[in-house]
């Protein structure tokens, strides 16, 4: 009995929370169409307080919003709003940004155009006057099913009537059908045609420098791998460090189910340290030491475990990474290393460390754990 009544409760408490989040979102969009005045001049954190005391309405700012824009937190804001639905001013506020909001249960968040995001980088001013001219010029398209390569024709030719020296770079490879054709809404910006590309193809688009670039999927899903970042995993859990790669990347990964109770413990921790190193070379020096595959598709990473058996996971270890002469990272693998070359490997290696060593001693530091073998004439 006192089993269904706590039931009971939690369940009343969470319809309550339901109930108080929709009347809070309906008050927020009730607010979004009032008219409203403002005049902002200041950075975009202080024009959102401004916003929000003046209308009542929560605001919240995505972390990637200054990740993103050209000048960070510093970008500043001008506007004078008079006579106009605080719908309406967002709506012009935002798109001038690259902006995009979003009404949540309890709050407005300002995010990045998804066209921004994929751009995998801090925007220009070109390239954000680019997204606000796509957002803000009609297509007009002759027909709401056309091919794709005169879709795209369409745009181009519309870029150069609004005199922009803004144009198309189509890079489609053989992703896209010779008589592929899509559904284009007749009311279209250029810019929802060429999410329609996205939407009903495996290509897709972002803004660079003076182009709209338009390329497969997959490649741009590469480029954004590429983006170099700077960690340090001290013993973290696989499945944190995936985590936090795909945020990093703005790229979903897959993981096959079972594919992280598979590997061995002992390489379940990922002990790495990154300094300006792509995502990309992140993921492959965990393939190495852990027996985890990943592979890059139209919907982002896959990883999977290349091993059926929990005991061989890391059976294989990564000993050194290689650089060929046209830029490609290559893991090298213990098994691939000839006999001849093991003893080489192994004298230098502990050369090096012998280096570090002195380094240690050098700079007066005192390991809190002793080394379980000495090397020879070595007193620390």
């Amino acid at each position: 009995m006192q089993f269904r009544r706590l039931a009971f409760f939690a369940a009343l408490l969470l319809s309550l929370n339901l109930a108080f989040a929709q009347n809070t979102s309906a008050l927020i969009n009730e607010q979004l169409d009032k008219q409203t005045s403002l005049n902002l001049n200041g950075v975009l954190g202080q024009a959102v307080q401004s916003i929000q005391q003046n209308t009542g309405v929560p605001f919240e700012v995505s972390p990637d919003v200054y990740a993103l824009l050209p000048w960070g937190d510093q970008t500043n804001i001008t506007a004078k709003i008079e006579n106009q639905t605080l719908r309406q001013a967002l709506d012009a506020i935002t798109q001038k940004l690259g902006l995009i909001y979003v009404v949540k249960d309890e709050v407005v968040e300002l995010e990045p155009m998804p066209a921004l995001t994929r751009l995998g980088r801090r925007a220009t001013v070109q390239e954000l006057n680019s997204l606000d001219l796509l957002a803000a010029t009609s297509l007009e398209p002759s027909a709401e099913k056309m091919p794709v390569h005169a879709l795209v024709e369409a745009i181009d030719q519309k870029l150069q009537k609004s005199k922009s020296a803004l144009a198309i770079d189509y890079r489609p490879g053989d992703t896209v059908l010779a008589d592929q054709s899509i559904f284009v809404p007749r009311n279209a910006t250029l810019m929802e045609a060429l999410d329609t590309l996205i939407k009903q193809t495996r290509v897709t688009w972002y803004p660079w420098g003076k182009s709209i670039v338009i390329v497969p999927k997959a490649e741009q899903i590469h480029n954004l791998l590429n983006k170099t970042i700077t960690v340090h995993y001290p013993g973290t859990d696989i499945a944190q460090v995936l985590t936090e790669l795909s945020q990093k990347a703005d790229v979903p990964f897959e993981i096959e189910p079972g594919a992280i109770q598979r590997v061995a413990p002992e390489f379940r921790k990922v002990k790495l340290d990154l300094y300006d190193a792509s995502i990309n070379r992140a993921l492959e020096a965990i393939a190495g030491f852990t027996g985890l595959g990943f592979v890059v598709d139209d919907k982002g990473v896959y990883l999977w475990n290349q091993s059926n058996s929990p005991n061989t996971a890391g059976h294989d270890p990564t000993i050194g990474l290689i650089q060929l002469d046209n830029g490609m990272q290559v893991l090298i693998h213990q098994s691939a290393i000839p006999p001849d070359m093991q003893e080489y490997l192994k004298v230098r290696t502990q050369r090096e460390l012998q280096k570090i060593r002195e380094m240690m001693k050098e700079e007066n530091f005192k390991p809190t754990t002793q080394a379980t073998t000495r090397p020879a004439n070595e007193d620390l």
